[in-house]
């Protein structure tokens, strides 16, 4: 609390280059990329970091493979590349993953199918590093041997690919810790209520904070929204008729003991319906998702109904070969917003971002299931100079952020104050580590002390997954108070996955 003060007193006293309004993984990244270019930035969230959103996704970082269908193949392909950088920099929370997609006698047809896009999944994935395995057909021995509990009846094979997994709700923050180290300042519990501009330009936040109730105005040159599902509310403070780009899109997820469903590998499961259902192994139980609808409620809190827990326990019960899964199984489950692009925009803002744009044409009565909407992201800087990004992934926030530094300098050239313009991000390890050779000299030296704690093998690799570097920190208390080894088993919350 006392350093948070401290910056909430430093930041009355100054105008910012940058202040980013939203703390999610986006909002994360652009504070990473502006400090690392020289800026100075603050990052303000009206919640804890990571609240909405970005805490609520599958856990992946995959190129999308189901967005081959949808013949995006330029987002796949940049989400691919970014999978792979991710597995670079942040190799002790982003982690390999198999995944084993079960083939039918029923459906020969989808099952070329899935072999042409996996193929071409391959190949989109190619190019940055060459280090990850390609997919390869099994036989149903293989399948039932990594899955045990699919049922035996029908499935003549499978294809097993692979892709990445990570704690969404980590990776927020370690993002953050390099964005603080690289000299950003952030502040939670901070929220923007108002906005007000100098010149045509917005100049001012008008903020509350919400521990205390008082509010403050910070400055800034340029101000950047990255609120996700609440964008609009932040561009409705500078135009009052501003028409929502957002459709959000509800999905949820479930956790299921491990033994409901024993699977040692990720499942990827075709449904009725034309989509894909992910069952992950996670933390010691099964996480099962996601569900795709249309949302009209309360986007601080949305929760789960039964319907949509029914519909993922009926595609579970459909390839499982024990007994059926009910609700009574279910021993957690939350629900997250997606800040979907309306292929349809009534405001007259150019695009900047370089990825393919939605058309007015496409969606003219928003019409389209949210499960076909546009998964990429737009940039644009809109009414008063506020520059917004709305959509994206978070697979690919870095380079989302990326191209919001490169547009803002674009446009507002007199911010810079280095020589260099191009991001660093592309080399900048996360979680604390110096470089490769530091991450393995490391984490060679937290399993050593770990064991010498008599640690067990588990609670190491979940202190250097969880904290990265700062593990030896917590291995330094350990050491000074032996009680912290004791393990604090947390209880998950009915409605959330989060612990």
């Amino acid at each position: 609390m006392k350093n948070r003060e401290r910056i909430l007193d430093l930041a009355k006293a100054r105008e910012y280059d940058l202040i980013v309004i939203g703390g999610g993984i986006v909002g994360a990244g652009i504070a990473q990329d502006a400090a690392c270019r020289g800026l100075s930035v603050l990052l303000i969230e009206k919640d804890d970091f990571a609240a909405h959103t970005s805490s609520k996704t599958t856990k992946l970082i995959h190129g999308g493979l189901r967005y081959l269908e949808q013949g995006r193949l330029r987002l796949t392909y940049q989400l691919s590349q970014e999978r792979a950088l991710l597995e670079q920099l942040a190799p002790h929370l982003v982690k390999d993953i198999s995944f084993v997609l079960p083939l039918t006698e029923k459906d020969q047809l989808f099952s070329w199918r899935a072999r042409i896009g996996l193929t071409l999944y391959d190949l989109l994935a190619s190019g940055l590093f060459n280090g990850r395995q390609n997919h390869e057909n099994i036989e149903p021995k293989e399948v039932f041997e990594a899955a045990p509990a699919l049922a035996q009846e029908n499935i003549t094979g499978g294809l097993r690919f692979h892709d990445a997994i990570t704690d969404d709700a980590r990776l927020v923050l370690t993002v953050i810790k390099s964005a603080v180290s690289q000299g950003a300042h952030v502040l939670n519990y901070v929220e923007a209520i108002g906005l007000k501009d100098h010149d045509k330009v917005v100049r001012e936040v008008e903020c509350r904070d919400r521990l205390n109730g008082t509010t403050v105005t910070l400055r800034c040159k340029v101000c950047v929204n990255a609120a996700g599902i609440f964008s609009d509310q932040i561009i409705g403070m500078v135009k009052k008729n501003w028409q929502p780009r957002i459709m959000p899109g509800k999905g949820i997820h479930i956790v299921l003991p491990f033994s409901a469903f024993p699977t040692n590998t990720g499942l990827f499961l075709p449904t009725p319906d034309k989509r894909y259902v992910f069952v992950l192994p996670w933390q010691r139980a099964l996480m099962v998702g996601t569900t795709d609808s249309p949302y009209t409620g309360d986007l601080n809190n949305p929760i789960p109904n039964n319907d949509e827990i029914d519909y993922l326990l009926q595609i579970l019960n459909k390839y499982n070969g024990g007994r059926r899964l009910a609700r009574t199984d279910v021993k957690a489950a939350w629900a997250g917003i997606r800040p979907l692009i309306s292929p349809f925009d009534a405001n007259k803002f150019p695009k900047t971002n370089k990825s393919k744009q939605p058309t007015n044409t496409d969606n003219k009565d928003n019409s389209l299931p949210t499960s076909q909407l546009s998964r990429e992201h737009e940039i644009f800087i809109g009414p008063k100079g506020l520059v917004s990004v709305i959509g994206g992934k978070l697979t690919n926030y870095r380079l989302m952020a990326e191209q919001v530094m490169d547009r803002i300098l674009e446009r507002y050239p007199d911010i810079t104050r280095v020589e260099g313009k191009r991001t660093r991000t592309k080399r900048l390890m996360l979680g604390g580590w110096l470089d490769k050779e530091d991450y393995l000299a490391s984490t060679a030296l937290i399993s050593s002390r770990g064991r010498k704690l008599l640690l067990d093998p588990a609670t190491i690799d979940h202190l250097t997954s969880t904290y990265g570097k700062e593990a030896l920190n917590i291995l330094d208390l350990i050491e000074a108070s032996p009680e912290l080894k004791r393990k604090n088993m947390p209880r998950i919350s009915a409605h959330h996955g989060r612990s």
